[in-house]
């Protein structure tokens, strides 16, 4: 390969017509997850701005909603008489002892899982996915080095937060979570 004349096994052209940006740039034509999302003008590009603002909104939200929806519906223990309670409610003995015996590990594990419901861990993994997935688009954004685009972001999470951030400001699931 000659580095002088730029030239490799793969054509880097075809990969990407513009060069790849290091710097946060101004530019209101950057494609945005596909080069079909290009802006033509500066309303495309507002619009752009505005989906990217509501998706970090929607982000924050379901961050919010999550530590309630695990609450509420997702968490479940089992009593001593095997009714199905939220986790706050059941009372577990744990042992004193700093080293659990195998056969206890094995008692706790097989009482978890025989709580395990398929709706409710369905209903779990689908909303982590729908929110790793907006997590992962935002972060796209951030990444083609638009100053627009990872402005609205930061304006979206802001709006996010400051709209339905008390829901779960007390909870360590939401804290745990940044984008």
């Amino acid at each position: 390969m000659d580095m002088s004349t730029g030239s490799s096994s793969m054509d880097m052209g075809e990969m990407n017509d513009e060069p790849m940006a290091m710097t946060f740039f101004l530019s209101s034509s950057t494609s945005l997850f596909s080069k079909a999302w290009t802006p033509k003008n500066t309303a495309a590009y507002v619009g752009t701005c505005l989906f990217l603002i509501t998706l970090a909104v929607a982000m924050r939200v379901m961050l919010a909603l999550k530590p309630i929806l695990e609450k509420l519906i997702w968490n479940t223990s089992v009593k001593p008489e095997g009714i199905l309670v939220p986790d706050d409610e059941a009372s577990y003995q744990k042992e004193t002892s700093p080293h659990q015996s195998a056969k206890s590990v094995y008692k706790n594990v097989r009482k978890r899982w025989s709580i395990w419901r398929f709706q409710t861990s369905l209903g779990r993994a689908t909303f982590e996915l729908v929110l790793a997935t907006v997590g992962y688009l935002l972060m796209l954004a951030v990444m083609t080095m638009n100053v627009g685009y990872f402005l609205s972001v930061l304006s979206g999470l802001f709006l996010g937060t400051f709209i339905v951030g008390d829901l779960a400001a007390d909870n360590s699931l939401y804290q745990e979570h940044h984008c």
